[in-house]
């Protein structure tokens, strides 16, 4: 099992080390990315979303801070990402309550030699947020739904 970690922070503080580093290639397609940053973060809205060369999100849009490591943001990918070249963007918001973002890539290329360095352990989704994304998602599926049927009755009394 490969997991993609990316060590980051925000303002003055140190930043860790990148596994695999940024722009590596891997061997073989990473089942997570887990973005460890030197402080707590609150993550929000999709705070971490990965996407093929096409643009194409290939996450499973279950983006996650870590019910045990508060500095931990993580995200499922979906399986066997054939290869090709990866894009992960995120934003959270730092304990200080700036807002912090970046970007980082990464490859799958089958003839690459290793990549990936050390997988971490998943970390399962307490019931906690288990809940609150199936909330989150069906309230904006609602929302997404009723400013379509508005849009639509607007238009239907316009013509």
């Amino acid at each position: 099992m490969d997991v993609f970690v990316v060590y980051s922070c925000s303002g003055p503080c140190e930043t860790g080390r990148d596994i695999p580093p940024n722009g590596d290639a891997l061997s073989e397609s990473p089942e997570q990315v887990q973005l460890l940053f030197n402080e707590p973060i609150e993550a929000e809205f999709d705070p971490l979303k990965a996407y093929d060369q096409g643009g194409d999100r290939v996450d499973e849009d279950d983006a996650r801070v870590s019910p045990n490591n508060r500095k931990l943001l993580i995200i499922d990918l979906n399986e066997e990402l054939p290869e090709g070249f990866y894009t992960v963007d995120w934003r959270v918001t730092s304990a200080d309550g700036h807002p912090v973002s970046g970007t980082r890539k990464f490859a799958v290329d089958a003839s690459a030699v290793g990549g990936g360095g050390e997988p971490i352990e998943p970390i399962e989704r307490s019931a906690e947020q288990e809940e609150a994304g199936g909330v989150n998602t069906h309230i904006i599926h609602i929302v997404v739904l009723g400013l379509g049927a508005l849009v639509a009755l607007g238009a239907g009394a316009a013509a």
